[in-house]
């Protein structure tokens, strides 16, 4: 896995309108344009955040793109502190 894809998916994402709304149309088109294995589509889909950070992706990156999904902090904040959100 490469954790630089990994982080210009959610970088681009977290950056521009145009993107989250054409990764929210069909998030599989949206990541074809990035070398990303099944497994890594699997955790940007599944807003998987605390397992992407735990790959060494920046958590600065992770929280931007849990919160443009519209997801809240509190719930962020418990997923990286391990707890149930």
């Amino acid at each position: 896995m490469s954790r630089n894809v990994l982080e210009k998916v959610l970088y681009d994402l977290s950056t521009s309108g145009a993107n989250k709304k054409k990764f929210a149309e069909d998030p599989d088109k949206y990541l074809s344009r990035y070398q990303l294995g099944a497994e890594e589509r699997a955790l940007i889909t599944g807003y998987k955040v605390r397992e992407l950070a735990d790959m060494g992706v920046n958590t600065m990156l992770t929280w931007g793109f849990w919160l443009q999904a519209g997801k809240s902090n509190g719930d962020y904040l418990k997923l990286m502190k391990r707890e149930e959100a």
